[in-house]
Protein backbone atom coordinates (compact mmCIF):
# COMPACT_ATOMS: atom_id res chain seq x y z
CA UNK A 1 0.00 0.00 0.00
CA UNK A 2 3.08 2.31 0.95
CA UNK A 3 4.80 1.94 -2.31
CA UNK A 4 1.42 2.13 -4.26
CA UNK A 5 0.50 5.74 -2.41
CA UNK A 6 3.99 6.91 -3.19
CA UNK A 7 3.89 6.21 -6.80
CA UNK A 8 0.42 7.85 -6.92
CA UNK A 9 1.91 10.77 -5.31
CA UNK A 10 4.96 11.16 -7.17
CA UNK A 11 3.10 10.77 -10.35
CA UNK A 12 0.38 13.91 -9.56
CA UNK A 13 3.29 16.09 -8.33
CA UNK A 14 5.52 15.98 -11.79
CA UNK A 15 2.30 15.95 -13.55
CA UNK A 16 1.14 19.35 -11.81
CA UNK A 17 4.81 20.41 -12.05
CA UNK A 18 4.89 19.41 -16.11
CA UNK A 19 1.81 21.46 -16.45
CA UNK A 20 3.35 24.18 -14.72
CA UNK A 21 6.50 24.46 -16.82
CA UNK A 22 3.85 24.18 -19.90
CA UNK A 23 1.76 27.43 -18.63
CA UNK A 24 5.16 28.68 -18.13
CA UNK A 25 6.03 28.85 -21.98
CA UNK A 26 2.77 30.60 -22.69
CA UNK A 27 3.91 33.35 -20.46
CA UNK A 28 7.00 33.12 -21.75
CA UNK A 29 7.05 33.40 -26.23
CA UNK A 30 10.80 32.92 -26.57
CA UNK A 31 10.21 29.78 -24.31
CA UNK A 32 7.92 27.76 -27.04
CA UNK A 33 10.34 24.52 -27.22
CA UNK A 34 12.45 24.90 -23.66
CA UNK A 35 9.38 24.63 -22.01
CA UNK A 36 8.14 21.30 -23.43
CA UNK A 37 11.35 19.87 -22.88
CA UNK A 38 11.38 21.00 -19.26
CA UNK A 39 8.16 18.88 -19.00
CA UNK A 40 9.59 16.50 -20.44
CA UNK A 41 12.31 16.04 -18.20
CA UNK A 42 9.54 15.77 -14.85
CA UNK A 43 9.02 12.47 -15.96
CA UNK A 44 12.51 11.16 -15.88
CA UNK A 45 12.02 10.23 -12.10
CA UNK A 46 8.86 8.47 -12.62
CA UNK A 47 10.91 6.31 -15.35
CA UNK A 48 14.00 5.41 -13.19
CA UNK A 49 12.10 5.03 -10.33
CA UNK A 50 8.33 2.98 -11.39
CA UNK A 51 8.90 2.39 -15.29
CA UNK A 52 7.64 3.68 -18.44
CA UNK A 53 4.13 2.25 -17.40
CA UNK A 54 4.20 5.21 -14.77
CA UNK A 55 5.85 7.69 -16.95
CA UNK A 56 3.65 6.68 -20.02
CA UNK A 57 0.33 7.37 -18.11
CA UNK A 58 1.60 10.72 -16.71
CA UNK A 59 2.39 11.64 -19.79
CA UNK A 60 -1.16 10.97 -21.16
CA UNK A 61 -2.75 12.96 -18.25
CA UNK A 62 -0.39 16.13 -18.93
CA UNK A 63 -1.18 15.95 -22.30
CA UNK A 64 -4.50 16.00 -22.08
CA UNK A 65 -4.71 18.83 -19.12
CA UNK A 66 -2.26 20.87 -21.47
CA UNK A 67 -5.11 20.87 -24.15
CA UNK A 68 -7.39 22.11 -21.48
CA UNK A 69 -5.02 24.53 -19.89
CA UNK A 70 -2.14 25.62 -21.60
CA UNK A 71 -3.55 28.68 -23.61
CA UNK A 72 -0.82 28.24 -26.40
CA UNK A 73 -2.44 25.39 -28.14
CA UNK A 74 0.80 24.78 -30.20
CA UNK A 75 2.87 24.28 -27.04
CA UNK A 76 0.62 21.99 -25.36
CA UNK A 77 0.31 19.89 -28.81
CA UNK A 78 4.20 20.02 -28.97
CA UNK A 79 4.29 18.08 -25.60
CA UNK A 80 1.70 16.06 -26.89
CA UNK A 81 3.81 15.47 -30.21
CA UNK A 82 7.00 14.55 -28.33
CA UNK A 83 6.29 13.56 -24.36
CA UNK A 84 6.14 10.17 -25.29
CA UNK A 85 9.73 10.04 -26.40
CA UNK A 86 10.52 10.02 -22.32
CA UNK A 87 9.22 6.85 -21.43
CA UNK A 88 9.67 4.83 -24.36
CA UNK A 89 13.72 6.39 -25.03
CA UNK A 90 15.23 3.11 -23.16
CA UNK A 91 13.49 0.60 -25.59
CA UNK A 92 14.69 2.76 -28.59
CA UNK A 93 18.52 2.80 -26.85
CA UNK A 94 18.02 -0.84 -26.89
CA UNK A 95 17.93 -0.79 -30.79
CA UNK A 96 22.03 -2.21 -32.30
CA UNK A 97 24.06 -0.85 -34.59
CA UNK A 98 24.14 2.55 -33.59
CA UNK A 99 23.53 4.18 -36.52
CA UNK A 100 20.03 2.22 -36.92
CA UNK A 101 19.30 3.84 -33.50
CA UNK A 102 20.35 7.46 -34.34
CA UNK A 103 18.09 6.91 -37.91
CA UNK A 104 15.20 5.70 -36.27
CA UNK A 105 14.84 8.35 -33.27
CA UNK A 106 15.65 11.09 -36.05
CA UNK A 107 12.93 9.41 -38.13
CA UNK A 108 10.34 9.06 -35.38
CA UNK A 109 11.10 12.84 -34.25
CA UNK A 110 10.41 14.01 -38.36
CA UNK A 111 7.48 12.55 -38.17
CA UNK A 112 6.24 13.77 -35.59
CA UNK A 113 7.23 17.12 -36.04
CA UNK A 114 6.24 17.00 -39.63
CA UNK A 115 2.83 15.52 -38.52
CA UNK A 116 2.72 18.41 -35.67
CA UNK A 117 2.79 21.03 -37.95
CA UNK A 118 0.51 19.33 -40.95
CA UNK A 119 -2.27 19.35 -38.01
CA UNK A 120 -1.66 23.23 -37.09
CA UNK A 121 -1.53 24.34 -40.94
CA UNK A 122 -3.73 22.58 -42.47
CA UNK A 123 -6.49 21.45 -40.20
CA UNK A 124 -6.56 23.38 -37.05
CA UNK A 125 -5.11 26.34 -39.73
CA UNK A 126 -3.64 28.26 -36.89
CA UNK A 127 -3.01 31.97 -38.08
CA UNK A 128 0.01 32.63 -35.98
CA UNK A 129 2.03 29.48 -37.42
CA UNK A 130 0.75 30.29 -40.91
CA UNK A 131 1.84 33.78 -40.25
CA UNK A 132 5.92 32.06 -39.39
CA UNK A 133 6.14 30.12 -42.16
CA UNK A 134 4.26 32.04 -45.02
CA UNK A 135 7.48 33.87 -45.45
CA UNK A 136 10.01 31.59 -45.69
CA UNK A 137 11.10 29.72 -49.12
CA UNK A 138 12.36 25.76 -49.37
CA UNK A 139 15.90 26.86 -47.91
CA UNK A 140 14.60 28.45 -44.84
CA UNK A 141 12.37 25.60 -44.22
CA UNK A 142 15.17 22.99 -44.50
CA UNK A 143 17.37 24.96 -42.11
CA UNK A 144 14.64 24.96 -39.71
CA UNK A 145 13.84 21.45 -39.93
CA UNK A 146 17.75 21.21 -39.44
CA UNK A 147 17.74 22.86 -36.41
CA UNK A 148 14.68 21.00 -34.99
CA UNK A 149 17.27 17.84 -35.36
CA UNK A 150 20.00 19.57 -33.50
CA UNK A 151 17.06 20.47 -30.80
CA UNK A 152 16.03 16.64 -30.90
CA UNK A 153 19.47 15.35 -30.21
CA UNK A 154 20.36 18.00 -27.78
CA UNK A 155 17.26 16.87 -25.81
CA UNK A 156 18.18 13.37 -26.23
CA UNK A 157 21.85 14.24 -24.80
CA UNK A 158 20.32 16.12 -21.81
CA UNK A 159 17.55 13.73 -20.93
CA UNK A 160 20.67 10.87 -21.09
CA UNK A 161 22.48 12.92 -18.30
CA UNK A 162 19.63 13.89 -16.26
CA UNK A 163 18.39 10.01 -16.03
CA UNK A 164 21.66 9.15 -14.88
CA UNK A 165 22.10 12.29 -12.57
CA UNK A 166 18.92 10.98 -11.03
CA UNK A 167 19.74 7.58 -10.60
CA UNK A 168 23.45 8.32 -8.99
CA UNK A 169 21.57 10.53 -6.46
CA UNK A 170 18.82 8.20 -6.17
CA UNK A 171 20.90 4.95 -4.75
CA UNK A 172 22.73 7.81 -3.50
CA UNK A 173 20.41 8.38 -0.81
CA UNK A 174 18.81 4.74 -0.74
Amino acid sequence: MRASAQRTALCGLLAAVSVVCLMMGSLIPAALYACPILAMAALLPLREQFGHSAALTTYASVSVLALLLVPDKELALLYGFFGWYVPLQPALDRLQPRPLRAAVKLALANLAMLTLYGLLIFIFQMQSVLEELEGLNALWLIILLLSANCLFILTDILLHRLARKWSSRFHQHK
